[in-house]
């Protein structure tokens, strides 16, 4: 166990935390995690272990007063879509909501949850079974991937037959139906695998064998049956959508200026995990990725939270920024720490992190009507190793540079603790920010 003594910036972080609205609120706990998903409809289409649960958003709706009137929700970081799916089904308010995702995998994902009133389920099952008869013998060529082609995460004969099955639902069309048997096919990648998601890698595991055409039609019956389900438990009433983009970005995206009522969303933790290297094995699957240049640039592009993202740009004009008064307490001993170690690449990774969150953060406050709110999830972390260590207490630096561009924090709501090295820390924990735009602020001077 490391002690407080090796880090000295616990102490800058208390007086920060006697600055702001923090809080023990311990009915977030189950609900910052994707603990309940695998078990609703349409939700557990596809496993994605970094999904906050769908209980949040009705936990949040009940605490916001929209007045009775439609209004607008925002998730700029909208994953495989639980904040959409969640409001689109919501009877109670009228919403309209929209979510942004770069990765294309997973926005593929969520594009199909949100087209579930589409899908035909008997057809999904009818041709779910003829297509997979059709590729019993289908030899197919592999992705240009070494875990296909080394059969080291999917032995070849699986892939081969998971590419044929692939080929011949695309030959049939491109419905929501048959982007339903897609999205089936991918969720089965892992439990046909010898891959296990877990934290910022595949781990490789030794599963029993299973059966592709087993697997397959049991997926699909599941997700024929949550449509025949929700069709009278849960009518489709909310408009929800999704776009192509840059969740640091969602003004040049089309979301309009002083639009937005709500913003619920989880930006990724700055926790060295590189998602699209997590879902690799389905962005090749599924031809979202065709070769090591593009999956390059993909990784490059995300969100400076991992060290494959580019961190390669200058960001002097923030570090003098974060390095002047009122932020300084905030940065100041983390910078201190990495430029005294020498941590080149984990200085730049830090820099980087929190200059893509204030870009974002205003956008978001630019985005927000007078008196919107922004709801965010957010993780603390421990790292450095054992001799230098260091802990980014994300939540509290999060709100410092969002007072700075004139939000208000109502509050920080502390949810659970992180079991890690540091167990008893009470920094190591994921908290709900609570954000308000106030009413009849100027808007920051900030670049789409």
């Amino acid at each position: 166990m490391i002690s407080d003594n090796q880090l000295p910036e616990l102490r800058d972080y208390r007086i920060l935390e006697r600055e702001l609205p923090i809080v023990e609120d311990s009915r977030f706990g189950a609900l910052v995690v994707s603990s309940g998903n695998e078990q609703l409809a349409v939700h557990r289409w596809f496993r994605f272990k970094e999904a906050y649960s769908a209980g949040l958003v009705p936990a949040l709706l009940e605490k916001y007063d929209p007045e009775g009137q439609a209004f607008s929700l925002l998730d700029p970081y909208c994953g495989v879509g639980t904040t959409l799916l969640s409001a689109q089904t919501i009877s109670t308010q009228s919403i309209s909501a929209t979510g942004i995702e770069y990765n294309p995998f997973v926005r593929f994902v969520a594009c199909t949850k949100l087209d579930w009133p589409l899908v035909d389920p008997a057809k999904l099952v009818a041709l779910g079974a003829a297509v997979v008869r059709a590729t019993a013998a289908a030899r197919e060529e592999l992705p240009d991937l070494s875990g296909f082609q080394t059969g080291r995460c999917m032995s070849i004969h699986i892939a081969r037959r998971l590419i044929g099955i692939r080929d011949a639902i695309r030959a049939e069309g491109d419905s929501p139906t048959h982007r339903a048997l897609l999205l089936g096919l991918a969720a089965a990648v892992e439990p046909l695998s010898h891959t296990r998601k877990d934290g910022r890698a595949l781990r490789l595991v030794e599963r029993p064998r299973q059966i592709v055409s087993a697997v397959l039609q049991n997926k699909w019956e599941a997700m024929a049956a949550d449509v025949s389900s929700m069709r009278t438990s849960q009518p489709y009433r909310n408009s929800a959508k999704v776009i192509a983009g840059d969740g640091r970005k969602p003004l040049a995206h089309g979301v309009q200026p002083g639009s937005v009522d709500l913003i619920i969303t989880s930006p990724p933790y700055p926790n060295n995990i590189d998602y699209s290297e997590v879902y690799k094995l389905e962005l090749w699957l599924l031809g979202f990725i065709q070769d090591s240049n593009s999956f390059l640039d993909l990784r490059k592009a995300t969100f400076r939270s991992h060290p494959t993202s580019d961190l390669s740009i200058s960001e002097e004009t923030f570090v003098k920024e974060i390095t002047a008064q009122p932020l300084s307490q905030a940065f100041e001993p983390i910078l201190s720490k990495l430029d005294a170690k020498n941590e080149t690449w984990r200085r730049r990774l830090f820099v980087g992190y929190f200059s893509d969150t204030k870009s974002a953060l205003e956008q978001y406050y630019r985005a927000l009507k007078p008196n919107g709110h922004a709801f965010i999830i957010v993780g603390n972390s421990l790292h450095g190793g054992k001799y230098a260590p260091y802990i980014i207490a994300t939540d509290l630096l999060i709100a410092m540079l969002a007072r700075s561009i004139g939000f208000v924090v109502e509050r920080i709501s502390v949810a659970r603790s992180l079991r890690r090295r540091l167990t008893g820390n009470h920094f190591l924990r994921e908290s709900l920010l609570v954000l308000r735009r106030p009413h009849g602020e100027q808007e920051p001077a900030s670049s789409i």
